[in-house]
């Protein structure tokens, strides 16, 4: 009897109330199987590349449109590497083994790898020619005197193929890429029902 008096005011109300109530039940098992993770470490220690790797094996990886921002910072990190080891001959007091390699050398030191998309095919003949002089790869021998990003000979070998109009960054590409990590990045996966933060 006493629900037949019951309002449809009262009806909706009670059912949004048990709405409420069945989602703060959901919110608080989901909350007791979330962990959050702080990484914290020196400039180049690893942090965001662990977090790319926990993307490739636990997370959704990269979709064709993410690999093509990478492609961009391949050629950044190419022409910030083959600029630090111009830079270091000088300092270090190398010579060019092929004289032309000096006007290379400067056209390449006039690229502001901030503006870089992509990588000028004139470039990229110049930039391989530079990684097969003698002196720059004194330079790289010597990179100890200087600091040279870990994946300058991975992405130098491989020029060939970073230099293709149709290149696409693979995993190890991504992997590989330096990109100082300013502030704090938030990248959730789940790993065995328990969800990462």
């Amino acid at each position: 009897m006493a629900g037949c008096c019951v309002s449809a005011e009262d009806r909706e109300n009670q059912r949004i109330s048990e709405e409420i109530e069945r989602q703060l039940r959901k919110d608080k098992r989901d909350s007791r199987r979330e962990l959050k993770l702080l990484l914290l470490g020196t400039g180049e220690s690893g942090k965001s590349t662990f977090i790319k790797q926990m993307r490739i094996i636990h997370g959704g990886g990269y979709t064709d449109e993410d690999k093509r921002s990478y492609a961009k910072l391949v050629f950044q990190n190419i022409y910030t590497s083959m600029q630090a080891m111009i830079r270091a001959m000088e300092a270090l007091g190398i010579a060019f083994s092929d004289p032309q390699n000096q006007t290379n050398a400067g056209t390449v030191l006039g690229v502001e790898v901030d503006k870089v998309e992509e990588l000028d095919p004139a470039h990229a003949k110049f930039i391989k020619s530079l990684w097969q002089d003698a002196g720059v790869q004194e330079s790289y021998e010597r990179r100890r005197e200087y600091q040279l990003s870990d994946s300058t000979k991975y992405y130098l070998s491989d020029l060939e193929r970073i230099s293709q109009p149709s290149y696409l960054p693979d995993l190890q590409d991504i992997l590989r890429v330096r990109v100082p990590t300013t502030g704090i990045i938030e990248y959730p996966f789940d790993m065995e029902n328990v969800i990462f933060r």
